[in-house]
């Protein structure tokens, strides 16, 4: 009679038809239990739930199970926390077609797509990824893909009027929360999956909840634990089935299973070669035959290939039930396959291998998956030849030259010497410290056989000092090439404060400290005239001869050129200055024309590029030292354009590297004109600390001078550009007699003092003779301090830093000279040297920037929330124009105190 059974259905027509299928459902369900009792003598073998054993809720079989591994919108069904890692928008397509005869239920196709969420505000990130959303939809195949080949092979859903098919669906939503900020590496996901089905009984309206974890702990291994059907779903209640033959013979609850995986990178932790070895544990399994699985199911697989392709293997074990003898036997399912990766897209197939009826062990199916992505692999397709296009003046700022640098750097290196780059220039808002290091990045795209372009919209010496470090530079039509030289402006406020009635009483160290002249005088001292000439003159010097070299041409020519200055476009190519005249929108007709070939124009991608990496490996920490050193908080003040570099922030970020495990050296990245000496000091102390159990390197950008030099004594090498401004090493207190002003203003201040220096720090009086004195002594102890640092750290002795201190300023050139600097270089340089202290191979280890840029709260609380007292008595209605040049340091002093500023920056016309 188990023979014969009709099928059971549920919520079909109403009349006859529908009572007659109830009873046959009955009578089928009586059968099913009459030959499945344990009392009773088997019967005929019921093919029903023969095979293999699986939870409803199980998904399709994918190539490669990654519970811990690679990352894309599969996660959203294998290990929903993984999405966590994600760094752009992924998709997945999957399927795996599986021979009916081979009784295996891991058939399908799947649809998934995942995205990491950015908190934003006004376009600017406010924080990293915060959550991952992820989605997918299955069509599962419990007995292959499509109908079965043979009724008579499948007795129990055999009928007349019902087809064989027990196709059911499945849809996932899931959630990932990375928590890298408190818990680096580690990821916490949820899901939540819907089954329902028009035939299969068992999987109608079944509700699963997923808890999942991810962890990284390091580049060599990740771990992937899910906790699977965590609320045990009932199969087969809610069918419309009137009194069975035995109660719950329909109520079959899904097992809870845990899924683990660790999965480890022997090999230098590169993509090498994966090893992952895993188990699905069903501590509670279900009787039910269909559903029947190991109580521990073993699961290995191997990787190996390269950064593009890799061949996998996987084997898993599973059981293979006979219902009649209810009997499980061991099984074990494989697979051996390719994995491909382009830029946005993927493939990897697989056939999948195992026991197949009275076939034997052979070929069951086989699986596929199909990726696209916004975030950019490694591709094993050759680009095609493509000119890059950079807006320099988007990179404005240390900061962002060194994105720049970076990018150009990356994209000679990954275009194995094909690379065409093309900036585009108008106005560069940087440093000529900065435009070298770009320049050098510029020259490493052409030495490794790549081609370099520059279009000026418009160019003064600093822009075009850039502009011919490439192999061709090109001018707008309307432009002039305005390379009329060089000037130092330097304001002087004496007048105008005797105007205001105040008057500055500055105590410096020493003759050289020529901040203090601003306020003090109304012209320069002969010393500070000499060394500001001095200064100038090396970068003259340097910035003629190298555009004479790649201009293939002579100093004395070049010096033609910029004293004949301004030349319009038609001049300047006569002259040899330019190669081409051409409009922005030609520009790509015009490297077409330079190279011969056809050429494709387009802007860097913005897309990220994929971590190949499980997790952090050794990293070399940048720390940026960027504008005036003062006490407390980073911060960029809005309106004034003012960039604060704080004590406070920067000795946590540098106590932080130092206990950092993964940080293997720290490189100090300074472009500071100097600030507040007490602060200097403790971000010099806190390297101190670092250095005594890693290597800290120096790299000085524009300008590093004073304070920004006094933080450099902690490293044991110095690294700048021959343009860079540094030195400085001297000391002032700054103090302005306000007590004039006040009086203009019928303001009068009674004071009462305790102490015969009571009145030392007040900007309300003038100094007294002691006070004087005492505050002279001050500067002159700070200064001691100065010179001893530097003395220890460039093994100079004492007599010899003064000769060279003094509150002197000295180009990059001169400094490596005098042996201030170690070596001419930027912050590549630098890292190179970093990594090779440290004992890392070039390009090993990853790159870390700290601290992070000031966020939009930051610009906001510091637009809102923060006052600016004047020390000179103008009050906040003062004008923008003076406070731009006003040093912050001093403007946000409550009182007197010592400072290290160095001479103001060269402006170029």
């Amino acid at each position: 009679m188990a023979a014969r059974a009709r099928s059971v259905v549920y919520g079909g027509p109403a009349g006859a038809t529908s009572r007659r299928r109830r009873a046959v459902g009955v009578c089928a369900l009586g059968a099913f239990a009459l030959a499945t009792s344990a009392h009773a003598a088997p019967p005929e073998p019921a093919p029903f739930g023969a095979g293999e054993g699986r939870s409803l809720l199980r998904d399709i079989d994918m190539p490669q199970s990654h519970v811990a591994g690679e990352i894309d919108a599969a996660a959203v069904a294998v290990n929903p926390a993984a999405m966590g890692f994600l760094r752009g928008f992924s998709g997945v397509l999957a399927g795996n077609y599986t021979r009916a005869t081979s009784q295996r239920r891991g058939g399908g196709f799947g649809v998934f797509v995942a995205v990491p969420l950015q908190l934003k505000l006004f376009g600017q990130k406010l924080a990293d990824t915060f959550l991952s959303l992820g989605a997918g939809y299955q069509r599962l195949c419990p007995f292959g893909c499509g109908r079965l080949p043979s009724q008579d092979s499948v007795e129990w859903y055999r009928d007349d009027w019902y087809p064989a098919d027990l196709d059911y669906n499945k849809l996932t939503l899931a959630a990932a929360v990375p928590l890298m900020r408190w818990a680096p590496g580690l990821s916490l996901g949820i899901s939540y999956a819907r089954t329902w089905s028009e035939r299969n009984l068992y999987a109608q309206r079944l509700h699963q909840a997923e808890l999942s974890l991810a962890y990284r702990p390091s580049r060599y291994v990740a771990l992937g634990l899910v906790a699977r059907a965590i609320n045990t779903p009932r199969a087969g209640q809610d069918l419309r089935i009137p009194e069975p033959p035995r109660p719950g013979i329909l109520d079959r609850r899904q097992p809870f299973e845990l899924d683990a995986e660790v999965a480890v990178r022997p090999i230098k932790g590169s993509r090498a070669l994966e090893l992952g070895v895993g188990a699905r544990v069903v501590p509670l399994p279900n009787a039910d035959p269909r559903f029947h699985t190991p109580v521990l199911a073993p699961r290995g697989r191997i990787a190996a290939g390269g950064a593009a392709w890799r061949l996998f293997g996987e084997v898993e074990r599973y059981y293979v039930n006979t219902v009649g003898q209810r009997e499980a036997t061991d099984a074990l399912r494989a697979m051996v396959g390719l994995e491909l990766d382009f830029t946005h897209v993927g493939v990897a197939a697989a056939p999948v291998l195992g026991p197949n009826g009275a076939d034997g062990f052979g070929a069951q199916g086989g699986a596929f998956k199909l990726r696209a992505s916004a975030e950019r692999y490694a591709t094993l397709a050759q680009a095609p030849l493509e000119a890059l296009r950079f807006d320099v003046d988007r990179y404005a700022g240390d900061r962002g030259a060194g994105r720049l640098v970076d990018a150009l750097d990356k994209a000679s290196e990954q275009r194995q010497g094909r690379a065409v780059v093309a900036l585009e220039v108008d106005g560069s808002g940087n440093g000529w410290g900065e435009i070298e290091e770009i320049r050098e990045a510029m020259l490493r795209v052409r030495a490794r056989g790549g081609k370099v372009a520059v279009y000026l919209r418009g160019a003064g010496l600093k822009d075009y000092f850039l502009a011919t470090a490439a192999d061709r530079v090109i001018l707008h039509p309307g432009a002039r090439l305005s390379i009329v030289g060089m000037r130092s402006e330097v304001f002087y406020y004496a007048e105008l404060l005797g105007r205001l009635g105040a008057k500055a009483e500055f105590v410096r160290a020493y003759e050289y400290k020529s901040r203090p002249e601003q306020w003090e005088r109304t012209g320069p001292t002969p010393e500070s005239d000499a060394q500001r000439r001095l200064l100038l003159t090396d970068i003259w010097n340097h910035v003629v001869r190298t555009v004479a070299q790649n201009r293939k041409t002579t100093p004395e020519q070049v010096v033609q050129w910029i004293d004949t200055a301004p030349h319009t476009a038609e001049q300047a190519l006569r002259a040899g200055m330019i190669d081409a005249i051409g409009y922005a929108d030609e520009l790509e007709g015009e490297l077409e024309k330079w190279l011969a070939r056809k050429v494709t124009l387009r802007a860097p991608s913005a897309l990220p590029v994929h971590d190949m990496s499980f997790g952090p490996g050794p990293a070399i920490a940048v720390v940026h030292v960027e504008g005036t050193i003062s006490d407390g908080a980073s911060l960029t003040v809005p309106i004034v354009g003012s960039v604060l570099a704080g004590g406070d922030t920067l000795v946590r970020a540098i106590d932080r590297l130092r206990e950092d495990r993964r940080v293997k050296a720290v490189v100090v990245r300074i472009d500071s004109p100097g600030g507040s000496v007490a602060a200097s000091d403790d971000m010099a102390r806190a390297l101190d600390r670092v250095a005594k159990i890693k290597p800290v390197v120096i790299s000085f950008g524009d300008v590093a001078a004073s304070g920004g030099y006094y933080v450099a004594t902690a490293g044991s090498y110095i690294f700048a550009d021959a343009t860079t401004k540094t030195g400085s090493i001297g000391v002032f207190r700054p103090k302005v007699d306000v007590s004039g002003v006040l009086e203009k203003f019928g303001v009068k201040v009674e004071s009462v003092d305790y102490g015969a220096r009571g009145g030392l720090y007040t900007w309300f009086k003038p100094y007294s003779e002691d006070e004087r004195a005492a505050a002279q002594a001050g500067v002159d102890a700070s200064y001691r301090e100065f010179t001893a640092r530097v003395a220890k750290a460039r093994k100079l002795t004492p007599e010899q830093v003064d000769a060279l201190a003094r509150g002197r300023v000295w180009s990059g050139v001169r400094a490596r000279e005098l042996g201030l600097v170690d070596a001419y270089g930027g912050l590549r340089e630098a890292v190179a040297y970093a990594r090779e202290r440290a004992a890392l191979k070039p390009g090993e280890g990853e790159v870390r920037h700290v601290p992070a840029p000031p966020t939009l709260g930051d610009q906001i609380s510091a637009l809102f929330g923060l006052k600016l007292p004047s020390p000179l008595g103008l009050g906040e209605s003062a004008m923008v124009w003076v406070l731009r040049r006003l040093p912050p340091s001093l403007w946000l002093s409550e009182h007197p105190s010592e400072l290290a500023l160095a001479e103001e920056t060269i402006e170029v016309e």
